[in-house]
């Protein structure tokens, strides 16, 4: 089915109104602001001192330092305590270079803020595993964040990358499913809602897989299945859920073959077997076995033929044998062999000729001459070749008449006195009560007329893409 890293969206760290601010936004604000990752920090800032002077040290350790102008106190570094701790650096002007913090008091740096000289934030490092190494970066322009950068893995090596529009609201967002570090799977938002995703392909310029979205859920999905830079596989979706499948299995950019889904399951599938965008075969399935199989064998345009299966192998064929627009012969088989068929020699809509198999040879035959839907004519074979023929010539259902064959004459005949058929022979029936239970067969009612239009010559041909 259909799973991808492009459906499982990962949520964005940083979002409007949730994101690391410069000291001078914290004192506009009055509030403590976050970074979220995927392991949901909660990061305190600490104030940084403003020294005077062009005479200062690169470096200041802040012990203790209560600032009485501002809403901000930092606290001082306690052993073993859970508060943050943080140091700073400055240029020879004074003005903040970059903060450092202990986020979780374990004694080492986690969290590293970089600023401009106006006190704006440029950049934003967080270690999240304590190994020393950024996980998480957040790139700022003019106080919002314009970019992040996310190793989701913990390891230091950035694989995630977020985009961000000028009101802090995401664009974008790429990831490196390859482990090549650059990205690989591109994902693009819409008021805070993914739209489309695009994975690389091996055509330069080109989108292996393409995943199109409304209301954040997957609605189309397109694919290059064989790396040429032209889609040729193309998934539909309802509500989540596949609905349609449409493959361009000969790459000539024409659709030939349909597939349709319920609740996940490829219920039917439509193909188009010449390439002149008709539909000329019709597979209907329940589970993952075959229920039933209808073509147009004879490229007239038309189904004329309807078979049926029974866990996996066709126990029923319907044909319309002479290719002249009306169904005249069906087949039934037992274990894939051909144990009975059944013909419409006179074109009059019922079935008058009936043959019986055993092994693959024909064993007897059965026929009706005067229309009445009664056999009236038995003929017996021994290893494929015709032995006896006996007829009811008053039409009584009675024997009156019998006719032996040897390599194909006859050899012997003989009247009879009403003698009794050879076998209990069953009355033949019209093809439209055969066509009728076929195009039926374990259907939904609707699928089952659609069956039944399609079998009368209707044919489906839905728009190639």
């Amino acid at each position: 089915m259909l799973g991808s890293r492009a459906e499982a969206m990962q949520e964005s760290p940083v979002m409007s109104g949730e994101v690391l601010t410069s000291p001078a936004m914290h004192r506009d604000s009055g509030e403590h602001a976050q970074i979220r990752s995927h392991a949901a920090l909660n990061i305190h800032s600490v104030q940084p001192p403003r020294l005077a002077g062009k005479s200062m040290k690169r470096s200041a350790h802040i012990t203790e330092f209560v600032l009485a102008a501002a809403l901000w106190v930092f606290v001082p570094v306690i052993a073993n305590s859970q508060q943050p701790v943080a140091s700073f650096h400055y240029d020879e002007r004074g003005n903040v270079m970059r903060q450092e913090q202990d986020t979780n008091g374990d004694g080492r740096m986690d969290r590293w803020t970089h600023y401009n000289p106006q006190g704006q934030t440029l950049r934003v490092e967080q270690d999240v595993n304590s190994d020393g190494k950024p996980d998480i970066i957040v790139y700022y322009d003019a106080g919002k964040p314009a970019r992040q950068e996310l190793a989701s893995k913990n390891d230091g090596r950035i694989d995630t990358w977020f985009f961000y529009n000028a009101t802090g609201e995401l664009e974008r967002k790429g990831q490196d499913t390859n482990g090549s570090g650059q990205p690989t799977l591109w994902v693009y938002y819409q008021n805070g809602q993914p739209v489309r995703s695009e994975e690389a392909s091996k055509s330069a310029g080109k989108s292996a897989r393409t995943v199109h979205y409304t209301d954040g859920k997957i609605s189309r999905i397109d694919e290059d299945t064989n790396g040429d830079g032209a889609a040729d596989s193309f998934s539909y979706f309802e509500n989540g859920q596949l609905v349609r499948k449409e493959l361009d299995r000969k790459n000539r950019g024409k659709i030939d073959l349909w597939g349709y889904y319920s609740d996940g399951r490829l219920v039917k599938q439509d193909e188009d077997l010449r390439g002149d965008g008709k539909v000329s075969r019709i597979v209907h399935f329940q589970g993952e076995a075959i229920l039933r199989r209808e073509e147009d064998s004879a490229g007239k345009g038309r189904m004329d033929m309807i078979e049926i299966f029974s866990q996996g192998r066709v126990t029923k064929r319907l044909r319309d044998s002479k290719a002249s627009g009306k169904w005249d012969a069906v087949y039934y088989f037992q274990d894939n062999q051909l144990i009975r068929e059944e013909r419409d020699t006179n074109g009059d809509g019922i079935f008058d000729l009936r043959i019986l198999y055993e092994k693959g040879q024909i064993a007897a035959q059965e026929a009706d001459t005067n229309g009445d839907r009664r056999v009236d004519v038995w003929v017996n074979f021994q290893n494929g070749e015709q032995v006896e023929q006996l007829e009811d010539q008053k039409f009584q259902g009675k024997v009156t008449a019998r006719y032996r064959f040897k390599g194909g004459q006859v050899v012997d005949q003989e009247a009879i006195a009403e003698g009794e058929p050879p076998r209990a022979s069953a009355a033949f029936v019209a093809v439209e009560e055969e066509l009728q239970t076929m195009a039926g067969y374990e259907l939904p009612v609707t699928s089952a007329r659609s069956a039944i239009n399609a079998a009368a010559g209707m044919v489906l041909d839905p728009q190639v893409k």
